[in-house]
């Protein structure tokens, strides 16, 4: 931390782990792990990290079913830490639910396949309607169009807009 604060670097860590997809990173369900309040205060306490990533039920990717978050915990967790707490795995989560968890605190949602799906797929389309088409300028712009437009609509369901 020391070293990362010299050079003014914003550090955010995850304490649990997430199901799902990440990278090259795969968990099942049945190994993800709950950020444990009294364990979280002690991290940050230890750590002097800048924000904290909580594990209370999201997953990477899509879900597979409704998303069960543990609200109760995040309540605990926001009671004992006094750092911005993050939300990873924010893809496909439902509006409400994500608005009720910035209400008990997180302040940074993490939304990642939502955009890498919309980028695909504008992209598929287009090489599909043109393809002869090889103007990366050109085969681009229905992705960006369409990663604009779940961005914008993300940013609005978080409350965000005009306020960076």
């Amino acid at each position: 931390m020391e070293y990362a604060s010299n050079y003014g670097v914003f550090v955010e860590a995850e304490l649990g782990r997430l199901s799902g997809i990440e990278d090259d990173m795969s968990v099942d369900e049945k190994d993800a792990i709950y950020t444990n309040p009294a364990q979280a205060k002690e991290f940050v306490e230890r750590t002097g990290i800048h924000s904290l990533a909580v594990a209370i039920g999201t997953a990477h990717g899509l879900y597979k079913g409704e998303p069960k978050l543990d609200l109760e915990r995040l309540k605990e967790i926001r009671e004992v830490v006094d750092i911005p707490l993050v939300l990873h795995g924010g893809s496909g989560l439902p509006d409400a639910l994500v608005q009720e968890t910035i209400r008990m605190g997180i302040c940074k949602v993490n939304i990642a396949t939502e955009l890498k799906n919309a980028f695909v797929a504008g992209l598929s389309k287009y090489l599909i309607d043109h393809p002869d088409q090889n103007d990366p300028r050109k085969y681009f712009s229905d992705a960006i169009t369409n990663l604009k437009k779940v961005a914008a609509d993300k940013i609005n369901m978080c409350q965000s807009a005009g306020r960076a």
